[in-house]
């Protein structure tokens, strides 16, 4: 998490969310169908992309019955008990791995209007991971949080390598409330991809820094490169959001220039996070398109399956609490 930067407008409260250079106007967003290739050299140059009306109408319903239903059969999992979990903290709502007792979720895992996206973006469908998936809630009422811009997972090569996609994480975000002017948003500063951090980003990017509020309908797809800086604005403080995030790793082997050496190979990306879980029937998929996807495994994952897929285990591991 990075520090609280300069505050280019002077506005206190901006100071400990970027450089307070927060821009009104919006990106445009994008068709994922018929306007994907524009999409796509969006996300090349920005690091990110927005796609409109990625979820249905039904689709936007069940998940929020999830959450209402969730909430109130397992409130400990959402955070909503008095001793919140570290991850918890300063997060607003989070439940953390949903996929481990809800197969009413798999199909969203591989969703057809953002996967083409995802798997062009990760260079091919045979490429794509699967890392995380969560849902997330900031509660009406909550007020103002304190978020500071930074980036997720990074690998240092990407500040030199050419060229620099495929990225080696991609997040999907899927906002299943409408977010307008004065929701929480998530907010993003374009290009800041290869940058180490932040000042190095205002200082090199000029007046074409911005932070970016990204604002939507339900439904709506934001795709981000997982080093672009980017937080969460809490809008007034008063209205909820929710949100849907999955991760994706790149998977495969690639050749790659370096301005060093005349030619090295990329590994697959490294695992995103040392406590993240698949459930059975998605690790040892019968078919093996599935299993492959599922198969960007970290060491609690090899020790469960080691052990059988024992419950107890689970239990002992972070968030992994039934």
């Amino acid at each position: 998490m990075l520090t609280p930067q300069e505050n280019v407008s002077g506005d206190p409260e901006a100071a400990a969310q970027g450089f307070g250079r927060v821009t009104t106007e919006q990106p445009p967003d994008f068709d994922p169908q018929s306007e994907f290739e524009a999409a796509y050299g969006f996300f090349e140059k920005n690091g990110f992309v927005v796609l409109r009306q990625c979820l249905k109408s039904d689709e936007i319903k069940h998940l929020n019955e999830f959450f209402d239903r969730t909430q109130a059969e397992r409130p400990e999992s959402w955070g909503l008990s008095d001793k919140r979990k570290p991850h918890h903290r300063n997060q607003g709502l989070i439940f953390s791995q949903p996929l481990l007792d809800y197969p009413e979720l798999d199909d969203y895992t591989q969703h057809p209007s953002s996967l083409p996206m995802v798997s062009r973006i990760l260079g091919g469908e045979d490429r794509v991971r699967f890392s995380e998936f969560n849902f997330r809630e900031t509660p009406a009422h909550a007020g103002r949080g304190t978020m500071n811009f930074h980036h997720d997972a990074v690998t240092r090569d990407r500040l030199i390598r050419q060229p620099y996609l495929p990225c080696d994480w991609l997040c999907a975000i899927h906002y299943l409330s409408d977010v307008g002017a004065d929701a929480p948003s998530f907010c993003v500063v374009a290009q800041s991809n290869r940058y180490s951090t932040l000042r190095d980003a205002f200082d090199d990017l000029g007046e074409k820094y911005q932070e970016i509020p990204l604002r939507g309908k339900a439904g709506t797809c934001i795709l981000y490169d997982t080093a672009t800086f980017h937080t969460r604005l809490d809008g007034d403080g008063v209205q909820a959001r929710r949100t849907w995030h999955q991760y994706y790793a790149r998977g495969g082997w690639l050749p790659s220039s370096l301005p060093t050496t005349s030619r090295y190979v990329r590994p697959p990306s490294p695992v995103l996070t040392d406590w993240n879980l698949f459930p059975k029937r998605l690790a040892l998929h019968p078919d093996p398109k599935k299993r492959l996807f599922f198969s960007h495994w970290n060491t609690a994952q090899c020790e469960w399956v080691a052990s059988g897929f024992d419950l107890q285990l689970r239990q002992s591991m972070p968030r992994g609490e039934q």
